[in-house]
């Protein structure tokens, strides 16, 4: 086993010779709620539809089957994710990682998909001609699986932490609901802070209060041009920036500054 989240676990796995793939190894990640057959099928759709976006900047996803739960398999990338990467990174690999995953949610964002699960542990880290990258793992398909848990089920506290308060309140997921959870990942990535001060929960409802009744705040630990990107990003409707792409070109501004 890799690893286990709130949402379920993953685990390497050689994949079987019908899929067809170069790859000696792939990452079967088993979600941990009880679906139906029509919820699969609408999962699969979502899957189905960010592989066909074809973006060099998403995880490929290979296969997904259904045993009351829903397993699907993806490429494995060794180097693990912001959250917990396989050594230590250099600032400008962050913001490099953190600019793929960007160009990431506005390739699904063209598509008209929203990713809905931008965060750190699903940014992760890919290693190519020397250079450090990012893909953006992990489609929140608990919207469309387990819509009524979403949000208060037990085990998703800490997404709360990168999701756009307008959603709790109900909005619906927009380019501009993910560019605060781009701009709450940022801060996260770089400052290791939560934006509000300190961890949420642990209990759902205590942890949705906190967010309602916590402003959030750059904390100390980065640049000006870093902070003042963040708060462009977690900005009120009006003023927040427009598109995925508008931060990922930001971020590869920050990489080249001093």
């Amino acid at each position: 086993m890799l690893g286990e989240g709130g949402h379920g676990r993953c685990y390497l796995a050689r994949p079987p010779a019908r899929l067809g793939l170069d790859e000696p190894v792939v990452v079967l990640k088993v979600l941990a709620d009880r679906v139906g057959e029509h919820a699969f099928t609408c999962g699969v759709r979502e899957l189905r539809a960010v592989c066909a976006v074809g973006s060099p900047y998403v995880v490929r996803v290979f296969d997904a089957v259904w045993e009351d739960v829903v397993v699907y398999a993806m490429e494995h990338l060794p180097l693990g994710s912001l959250n917990d990467p396989g050594r230590p990174l250099a600032r400008i690999e962050v913001l490099t990682a953190l600019e793929h995953a960007a160009r990431a949610a506005h390739d699904l964002h063209e598509a008209g998909i929203a990713h809905g699960g931008i965060r750190p542990g699903n940014v992760l880290l890919e290693e190519t001609g020397g250079m450090l990258g990012g893909r953006l793992s992990d489609p929140g398909l608990a919207r469309v699986l387990t819509p009524g848990a979403a949000v208060t089920g037990t085990g998703r506290v800490d997404a709360l932490e990168f999701t756009d308060p307008a959603l709790l309140a109900g909005a619906a997921p927009s380019r501009r609901s993910e560019v605060w959870a781009l701009g709450a990942t940022i801060h996260r990535a770089l400052t290791g802070a939560s934006l509000y001060g300190r961890p949420l929960g642990p209990q759902p409802l205590e942890a949705i209060r906190q967010v309602f009744s916590t402003r959030p705040q750059v904390r100390p630990g980065l640049e000006p041009a870093e902070g003042a990107l963040v708060r462009a990003c977690i900005a009120e409707d009006g003023v927040r920036l427009a598109s995925a792409v508008d931060v990922a070109d930001a971020l590869a501004a920050l990489r080249s500054l001093p």
